[in-house]
C-alpha cells in the first residue's frame, strides 16, 4: 500500500508543511533523518511538533556522523562538496520509501532550483516528490505567519541568528559568514567542528578545509585579530573624547 510521508528537516518551513499535509491526509507520516550533529534543542522542537500532532516522528539514520563518514571516504567534506548530506540524509530517506509513496518536502520558493533534481530522484525510485509551499506559491513571511501562530518556541538556532537548524549550526554546506557566526555565538561547536578539520588533515596527511581558502584554526585566529583591532581603537576613540572633555 502505497504511503504519504513527510520529510522533516527540523525546520520552519517542513513542519509548516507536515501541518498542511496532515490536515488533508492524517495518516501521513513524519520522518526526520538525524546526521548524529544535530543540536539538542532541535529534538525539543520534535517533541513538541509531536505533541501538537498527536503523532510520532520516526527516526532515520545512517549511524554514522559526518566525522566518522570522512574517514570512511578518506575525504573531509566541504561547502563545495557536502556529501554528508545525500549520504546521512538523502539516501537513508530513499532507501525508506517505496514505490508507489509520495514524499513531501519543506522545499519553499526560494529553492526552486532544487525541485527538479530531487523529482527526478523520486520519480527514478517510483515514488511522487510534492513541494507543498511551491504549490501553493507561499512566501517565508506567510510560512513564518503560520508557525507563529502555534505558540510553539522557535528552534535555539534561529534565534541565536542561523538561517538554518542543521547539524547545531556548524553545518559543511554554510559560507565564511555563517562559522563566524558560529565562532561569536556557539564557540563550543566552532571548536569541535576545528577538531575535525585539524585531526583529519593529520591523519590523511595534508591539510583539508571544511571552506575553500582558510582553515576554521586561521579563520578564528584572523577574526580573534580583527577583534582585538576593534577593540584597540574603540578604546582609543574613548580616552581621545575624555580628553577633549578635560580640555
Amino acid at each position: 500500500m502505497s504511503r504519504n510521508i513527510i520529510a522533516l528537516s527540523g525546520g520552519i518551513a517542513s513542519s509548516v508543511v507536515a501541518d498542511l499535509v496532515l490536515q488533508q491526509i492524517p495518516e501521513s507520516e513524519l520522518i526526520f533523518t538525524d546526521t548524529k550533529w544535530e543540536d539538542a534543542d532541535l529534538f525539543r522542537f520534535l517533541k513538541d511538533l509531536e505533541l501538537k500532532w498527536n503523532k510520532e516522528i520516526i527516526f532515520l539514520e545512517d549511524g554514522r556522523s559526518p566525522e566518522e563518514l570522512a574517514y570512511d571516504k578518506n575525504f573531509l567534506m566541504n561547502n563545495r562538496v557536502p556529501f554528508c548530506s545525500s549520504e546521512l540524509k538523502a539516501k537513508v530517506l530513499q532507501a525508506y520509501v517505496e514505490k508507489g509513496d509520495t514524499v513531501f518536502f519543506g522545499i519553499g520558493i526560494e529553492e526552486k532550483r532544487r525541485v527538479i533534481r530531487i523529482s527526478e530522484i523520486y520519480e527514478s525510485l517510483g515514488v511522487n516528490a510534492r513541494f507543498t509551499l511551491i504549490e501553493k506559491g507561499f512566501s517565508n513571511i506567510e510560512v513564518n505567519d503560520i508557525f507563529k501562530s502555534w505558540n510553539i518556541l522557535e528552534p535555539l538556532l534561529y534565534r541565536q541568528g542561523f538561517k538554518h537548524n542543521n547539524c547545531s549550526g556548524g553545518c559543511v554546506r554554510a559560507g565564511e559568514g555563517n562559522w563566524i557566526h558560529l565562532l561569536k555565538m556557539r564557540p563550543e561547536v566552532y571548536a569541535e567542528r576545528e577538531r575535525v578539520e585539524t585531526e583529519f588533515s593529520e591523519w590523511i596527511n595534508k591539510p583539508v578545509t571544511f571552506l575553500k581558502n582558510i582553515s576554521l584554526k586561521a579563520l578564528r585566529e584572523r577574526e580573534r585579530e580583527r577583534f582585538a583591532i576593534l577593540r584597540a581603537r574603540i578604546t582609543g576613540l574613548y580616552w581621545n573624547l575624555q580628553y577633549s572633555f578635560l580640555m
